[in-house]
């Protein structure tokens, strides 16, 4: 019989729902990204410290519910948990639009990160549950390209929208974004969660003590893209660049074209020699990024970084989602999610003050390459043996 035949089905209408819903769920956030400081500033006439302040507050409310949000996601029904989180996500948009005081703004901006974290922590669940285990790195991948397509598109849109049109119609199109993923996932057909006695609370319900080596390594990841998600621009300025913006979408184009390419050969037995050479293939990007000296050079090292990371998303979740149990799956996902949530806030601060100290931005991205070239090598010496030896065959 044909191989391809006897394939258990990837594209099912569940895992085809799921991944829309959690596009619109990152559009609506991605769009709002570069125009909420905007409107801050315009709104209160606050300064850069404050709206700073408040901008990351939505990262401090996604990191501190990340472990308790995998803890929820398998103690309760995940569909109604993921539908009104999203509710609740949705209506912090309402939030911005309509509340006039600063204070206020602060807490609905650490609300929608809270509620950010425990919906895309549940998103991601219902999705791994829908996916077979022979096909589990290749579903990951073409999952993880609807926020690589929602964070391509979403900042570029929410300017647009903001410079022709206001403040008010992004967040009304967020809005109406998010409207429809929740009827999307109203629709998602999961299975209720069986009934079983309540384990006694422990570590392991909170964070996934198994994968803490790729949990190290994915908080190095994290702290290198810091900078380049808050500090890329005033670098391109620093070289004499224009067009910085390119520099995102390059990164995008190389994560979407890696995950289409390499996700089957996750699922034949590549797992760990992909994400070796895509933490190989990073440090040579950030280096070439540190040491660069013409355009050519700046974009190229953009969808360098963009094709390793194509490796290393899909790669790391599927080895923390290899090593926890059925009833772990919320865990596995927090506790990678976590690693990048505490690496990308690290890099922001660090990448801040180094700036700050040196008076100039190479300095941040040649301590990024150093950073990048440790998690390297405790990848090739330690994680990925430790995967090898720990992973669950046919969870």
């Amino acid at each position: 019989m044909n191989e391809s035949v006897e394939k258990p089905a990837l594209w099912t209408r569940n895992f085809v729902t799921c991944a829309a819903a959690n596009f619109l769920l990152f559009f609506s956030f991605y769009q709002l990204l570069p125009v909420l400081p905007l409107y801050i500033f315009e709104k209160f006439q606050t300064d850069n410290s404050t709206a700073g302040i408040i901008i990351s507050l939505y990262t401090i409310g996604a990191l501190c519910c990340r472990p308790f949000a995998g803890f929820l996601v398998d103690s309760l029904s995940r569909k109604p948990l993921y539908f009104w989180t999203f509710f609740a996500f949705t209506l912090c948009f309402v939030g911005y639009w309509t509340i006039g005081l600063l204070p206020l703004m602060a807490v609905v901006r650490f609300m929608h990160g809270v509620f950010f974290g425990v919906s895309t922590t549940a998103s991601n669940t219902v999705a791994i549950d829908t996916l077979p285990s022979s096909r589990r790195g290749e579903g990951i991948g073409y999952f993880g390209i609807s926020v690589n397509l929602a964070f391509a598109t979403g900042p570029m849109t929410g300017m647009f929208l903001y410079e022709g049109l206001g403040a008010n119609v992004v967040f009304a199109i967020s809005v109406a974004l998010c409207i429809i993923g929740l009827i999307l996932v109203k629709t998602l057909q999961v299975k209720p969660k069986e009934k079983k006695p309540h384990a006694p609370l422990s570590l392991d319900r909170f964070f996934l003590t198994k994968a803490i080596p790729q949990f190290i390594n994915f908080i190095f990841v994290g702290f290198a893209y810091g900078p380049v998600t808050n500090y890329i621009s005033l670098y391109a300025k620093e070289l004499g660049i224009g067009g910085s913006g390119w520099f995102y979408a390059l990164i995008a184009a190389g994560l979407i074209l890696n995950r289409v390419l390499t996700g089957r050969l996750i699922d034949r037995g590549w797992l760990t020699r992909l994400i070796g050479i895509g933490m190989t293939l990073i440090v040579v990007a950030y280096t070439i990024l540190a040491f660069c000296n013409s355009a050519i050079v700046f974009f190229v090292s953009a969808f360098l970084i963009g094709t390793s990371l194509g490796l290393i998303f899909p790669g790391y979740q599927t080895m923390c989602v290899n090593l926890a149990r059925h009833d772990q799956r919320g865990t596995a996902n927090s506790t990678y999610l976590s690693g990048w949530d505490i690496g990308i806030g690290a890099g922001i601060l660090v990448g801040g003050s180094m700036a700050e100290h040196f008076g100039m931005y190479q300095q941040v991205f040649v301590a990024c390459a150093i950073a990048l070239a440790l998690a390297d090598i405790m990848f090739w010496t330690y994680t990925s043996k430790h995967y090898l030896k720990n992973k669950l065959e046919g969870v």
